[in-house]
């Protein structure tokens, strides 16, 4: 090990060895309205287990109860309804940017993680939620905005963490689902109880579609199993998860072919993503006494891809090879402990991450190590004010080989620092409010490292200042979450058509350090029960600019809301209708705002939902007025999304 990782865990022992003996911390705090349920945990806020939520952030809490009652059969359903997400669909795959940064960055800017473990590459290949089970899904957590001082590289914009059932949570379910498109899936999820203590859950999942584009046609498979074991004193998990997947992509159109918005161009007639992908996890939560918690992660993951990738009015047939690797270790500990105004919590940690990457097309190959020490502290001023102060130190390190840029290899390191500073009031039983301010960073990527312009001898970390304030009320009836934000960023990291490319490069341009870019924004989310129905409203503000120009961020509406109505018809069934409106942007990678806008859109999506004893029926209906729209175009070339989409599912309960 490192000097760092060797310095973190001798830190971490010290400072565990001097604290005084700790107390359970008390409840202190609302939960996000999305949740119901006061007995529900919480990880992301602290990664440790709680039922209080004392971060001071916009943090949103989505229960599997309201995924099923919209009838969800994929992520992206569920997450159009947070404000502060924009959800981009592209070549039948989905990618969510939040915070005012484009579907572009947002595999770099946003971190999605399943149980605590990553998908996001070490390469600009986005996190694929769509292989994530919906049935598999016991709640959905969100941190809107800067997370780095607690999760590391590329929680810039804010964290996704999906929390998949496990234990004695888990229920039995069958579904077989059929829909518009020839889509088709059968999914299992079953648990076995094997004693008190142990249990082991397995899983299924087999997807099939044409897709709404010509030459799209998907085939997903799934398995896996999970090991739980828990007492009063620890919980273990051990999960494991294979996928293989293969689907053809269609590629974009220019405008002249959006008359005919499903056809595939004759150069994308080769065109597919064949993947075999595994992930395998182990996880440990101790109680060491009353007073002490100590958890563990250990992950791995590994991916061969093959794919052949055209360009518009360029065809190939040449078959590229893709290989990753990413294991970590994420040792941390938690204490509390009682004072006479409320309860100090502190948690701290080690991040630990080794990855290892090659690219056939390119002859390009990287081995990043990288490792960090982090903290967090929450401390009550007052039995109404708590401050939190949470700080990281990181360093990366790549040893990169590119045929092009590197032929010799050449070893790039680099390191960041993230702290954030915040402070939490109750102002009254039904409301709170929040302030934080935050330094947040992320390291390039290995496709951004080996692409620069000839002079440019590896890019520095992106580095960001972020302040927000917000409240949250809560009332029997009603609820409101309400927050204003600034997110700068200096050095940040993007592909600018405009820089000098590297020699033998395939097109212009080149990822650069650009200059400082600003990104002003306000989210609303508002919930009114009226007896047994809900009314929701989620609106997002964003003016995003870069300098020295003053442009406009590509890729980033400035209005995006989502408004909807879920009647309890009667006991059993439920009705839901929704509208989303996102505004025009410019095309992805246009950061001079040359090209011609992508125009805005309103969608009107509707889901019946139905409970008969153990059986589950839901009916979802998207685009229910056939609308025709771009969800993603870049440097004029055009992705159309899908039309009026229909599923009906069917689920066995018990």
């Amino acid at each position: 090990m490192r000097h760092l990782f060797k310095l973190s865990l001798v830190s971490l022992l010290i400072l565990g060895a001097i604290f005084q003996p700790l107390v359970k911390a008390e409840e202190n705090r609302v939960i996000d309205d999305s949740s119901t349920d006061p007995n529900t945990m919480v990880i992301t806020t602290s990664r440790f287990e709680s039922n209080t939520v004392d971060l001071p952030s916009h943090v949103t809490l989505i229960t599997q109860d309201e995924i099923a009652r919209i009838a969800a059969t994929n992520l992206s359903q569920v997450l159009r309804r947070v404000p502060g997400l924009q959800v981009s669909y592209t070549n039948g795959k989905t990618s969510v940017s939040m915070r005012g940064i484009s579907a572009e960055q947002a595999s770099s800017n946003v971190l999605v993680l399943v149980d605590g473990q990553r998908l996001n590459k070490t390469d600009l290949a986005s996190p694929d939620l769509d292989t994530i089970n919906i049935i598999d899904i016991e709640r959905i957590e969100i941190i809107q905005g800067a997370a780095s001082s607690l999760y590391g590289d590329q929680a810039v914009a804010g964290v996704i963490n999906i929390i998949t059932k496990s234990g004695n949570r888990q229920s039995n379910i069958i579904r077989y689902s059929q829909g518009r498109f020839d889509s088709r899936q059968a999914a299992a999820n079953l648990a076995f109880e094997l004693d008190e203590q142990w249990s082991l859950i397995l899983k299924g999942d087999k997807k099939t579609s044409d897709n709404y584009r010509e030459h799209n046609e998907l085939d997903n498979n799934q398995l896996g199993a999970e090991l739980h074991y828990q007492d009063s004193q620890q919980q273990w998990r051990f999960s494991y998860r294979s996928r293989n997947e293969t689907q053809q992509t269609p590629g974009a159109l220019l405008e002249t072919d959006l008359a005919d918005r499903r056809q595939s161009r004759p150069e994308f007639a080769k065109d597919y993503v064949s993947t075999d992908e595994s992930f395998s996890r182990l996880f440990g939560q101790l109680e060491l006494n009353s007073n002490w918690q100590f958890a563990i992660d250990l992950n791995h993951q590994e991916a061969d891809i093959d794919s052949v990738n055209s360009f518009i009015n360029f065809a190939t047939t040449n078959v590229n090879q893709t290989h990753r690797t990413q294991s970590s270790i994420y040792p941390r500990v938690q204490g509390q402990w009682q004072l006479g105004q409320g309860v100090v919590r502190w948690i701290s940690g080690i991040d630990y991450d080794e990855s290892e990457y090659a690219f056939s097309l390119l002859a390009r190959s990287n081995q990043q190590t990288m490792e960090s020490l982090y903290s967090q502290l929450y401390w009550p001023l007052s039995k109404q004010t708590t401050l939190e102060i949470a700080g990281r130190l990181a360093e990366v390190e790549d040893d990169l080989i590119d045929a092009a840029l590197y032929p010799d290899g050449v070893v790039l390191k680099n390191s960041a620092t993230a702290y954030d500073l915040g402070l939490s009031h109750e102002f009254s039983h039904v409301l709170d409010g929040y302030i934080r301010y935050s330094n947040n960073y992320r390291f390039a990527k290995v496709d951004e490292q080996a692409y620069t312009s000839e002079t440019v001898l590896g890019l520095e970390p992106q580095k960001g200042r972020s302040i927000e304030a917000g409240i949250t009320s809560q009332f029997e009836t009603s609820s409101l979450q309400a927050s204003v934000y600034q997110l700068k960023l200096e050095d940040e990291i993007f592909f600018d058509p405009s820089a000098t490319p590297p020699a033998g490069a395939f097109f212009p341009g080149a990822n650069v350090n650009g200059a400082e870019s600003t990104r002003l924004g306000l989210m609303l989310d508002y919930r009114l029960l009226i007896e047994e129905d809900e009314l929701g409203v989620t609106y997002h503000w964003v003016d995003a600019n870069s300098e020295p120009a003053d442009d406009t961020v590509p890729g980033v509406s400035k209005n995006t809301i989502t408004t909807w109505y879920d009647w309890q018809v009667a006991q059993d069934v439920s009705w839901y209708l929704e509208a989303h409106y996102r505004g025009e942007r410019y095309q992805e990678g246009d950061t001079s705002n040359s090209l011609a806008k992508v125009d805005g859109y309103t969608l009107w999506n509707s889901a019946l939902y139905w409970r008969l004893d153990n059986a589950r029926i839901g009916l979802r209906v998207d685009n229910l007025l056939d609308k025709e729209y771009i969800d993603y175009a870049q440097f004029n070339g055009y992705y159309p999304a899908k039309g009026r989409d229909f599923v009906v599912t069917f689920d066995l309960v018990f």
